[in-house]
């Protein structure tokens, strides 16, 4: 056995014997919701559906009991899509796509979800019920709830950021609240949650006793994480099938708990951060802060309490040179040093001096991708018009004409003169361009992320270090209640404890 995993052996042992010296209420048969897929099909990623699939097994792994909630549940017929790999040869009628219709489209294919004991629909009326009763059960046991999927901003404020449901229905972080409210577990069965959509942040609210507003926390102990705030995109869902290219912060946050990569390979850094044996949720979000190179600005529940916490008189204080040492500013100064970013005076400025050159490259490549656009519709434009002076059924896609042109065989040809066409090997060159900039947008607004995850560290470690020297008992005993529930590990059982007390 290697010493990493003796140490996690003997730490997982220790914290087994320590619960069972607390008492009764500590050993827990965690049980876990994951609910997924799009709002519709065209919106049903084929990257979703892996991502519930691959969380599942790792909770599965661990003895935990997974209801799944997944789109239209066991109906037939096509529920995701996907996007066929960069080496499959091009379709016969890809000029007639690039010309006539969608490119990406042309690449995309349909199928029901292969997942394994889906109990149901995420449609609403149907998972309000089903979550309701899941809760309803699991009201003296923790609960975990997983989210993977889309959501939308709300025009309000955070409680209405929304669950993007099947069916193009929805429910709000306000409805789940109440729905979560019913459930009136002890203090010591924690309902933990990571949803990982757009907008997630509005969710931390969950912890809350009032959606709407105020610190105080809710009487039934509740935590989790986000992959963003209530007001930001997250790392977009792709229909791709290559697991190397997934930077979301689910890839990041439960490689940590699995301790791999997606790919089976063993992490190139221990999450265990204090080396007990256990990871806890919270390791695995440091995990994700510190390995993530996405757009996504994850956040826990203990860290939006905090800037929800921070007085006003506060915020115009200037940051201090040097913030104060806690696991903030650790991170932060790993994270500088990775970056190439030297530690001194004026550090802020740099920062922000980065991140507007960043932004500034962003809006560049976008307005380059923008300025492309109308010679690449003129060039589709003018290949329409000769193709269909020619062919003019192509002008009627569902009339009988078009028809007995795909039945003849006589869309391969066109397909054929198409390609042939001069001005067609220009409009290849420009959606190429086009796609090219696309994946060099993405990669600045990465970098950008980057920048602002620093500035938020050190901010973070401010707030960290404020709530200590100007909080009162009631407010720090609201955040070391949050740290707490964070800090759980994702599961203890008597069973690992036995394996493991040979190993002593």
């Amino acid at each position: 056995m290697s010493e990493r995993l003796s140490r996690r052996s003997r730490g997982v042992a220790k914290t087994v014997a320590s619960a069972l010296l607390v008492g009764a209420g500590a050993l827990w048969a965690d049980e876990a919701v994951l609910v997924g897929g799009g709002h519709e099909l065209q919106a049903s990623q084929g990257q979703i559906e892996l991502n519930v699939d691959w969380v599942g097994n790792i909770l599965r792994a661990r003895d935990m009991p997974v209801t799944t909630f997944f789109t239209d549940g066991d109906e037939t017929g096509p529920d995701v899509h996907y996007r066929l790999p960069g080496e499959t040869p091009a379709g016969l009628l890809e000029p007639l796509a690039r010309v006539f219709g969608d490119l990406d489209r042309e690449r995309r294919r349909y199928r029901n979800h292969a997942l394994p004991d889906v109990a149901g629909t995420t449609r609403r009326d149907a998972l309000e019920r089903d979550l309701g009763d899941v809760l309803e059960r699991t009201a003296e046991e923790p609960l975990l709830l997983v989210y993977n999927g889309h959501g939308s901003q709300s025009p309000d404020n955070d409680a209405g950021v929304t669950l993007d449901l099947w069916g193009k229905t929805a429910m709000t972080a306000r409805e789940l609240h109440a729905l979560v409210g019913e459930r009136r577990g002890a203090s010591e069965s924690p309902l933990r949650y990571v949803f990982t959509q757009c907008y997630s942040g509005g969710f931390h609210r969950l912890a809350h006793a009032d959606a709407d507003a105020g610190l105080e926390l809710s009487d039934g102990l509740r935590c989790g994480f986000t992959s963003e705030s209530a007001h930001a995109l997250a790392e977009g869902c792709s229909a791709g099938i290559d697991i190397g290219d997934y930077r979301d912060y689910t890839t990041y946050f439960f490689a940590a708990l699995d301790d791999r990569e997606r790919d089976g390979t063993v992490l190139d850094r221990d999450p265990d951060v204090n080396a007990d044996g256990a990871v806890t949720l919270r390791e695995a979000h440091l995990h994700a802060l510190e390995k993530a190179h996405s757009t996504d600005l994850s956040r826990s529940s203990s860290e939006s309490w905090l800037e929800d916490w921070q007085p006003w008189f506060l915020r115009w204080l200037p940051p201090p040179a040097n913030p104060p040492n806690n696991e903030y500013a650790r991170l932060f100064r790993t994270l500088a040093a990775d970056a190439d970013i030297p530690m001194e005076t004026g550090i802020g400025r740099t920062l922000r001096d980065r991140l507007a050159r960043h932004e500034s490259s962003v809006q560049a490549l976008r307005a380059e991708r923008a300025a492309l656009r109308p010679e690449t519709t003129a060039l589709r434009v003018a290949l329409q018009r000769s193709a269909s002076a020619r062919w003019p059924a192509l002008l009627g896609p569902y009339t009988d004409g078009y028809r007995e042109l795909a039945a003849s065989g006589e869309l391969e040809r066109i397909a054929e003169w198409l390609a042939e066409q001069t001005s067609y090997a220009a409009l290849v060159d420009l959606q190429a361009r086009d796609g090219e900039l696309e994946s060099a947008v993405l990669g600045a607004e990465r970098d950008a992320t980057r920048s602002r995850k620093l500035l938020r560290l050190r901010h973070l470690a401010t707030l960290k270090g404020q709530l200590e020297a100007y909080g009162d008992a009631t407010d720090r005993a609201s955040y070391a209640r949050l740290l707490a529930c964070e800090e759980l590990p994702l599961v203890l059982d008597t069973g690992a404890a036995e394996f493991v007390s040979t190993d002593e």
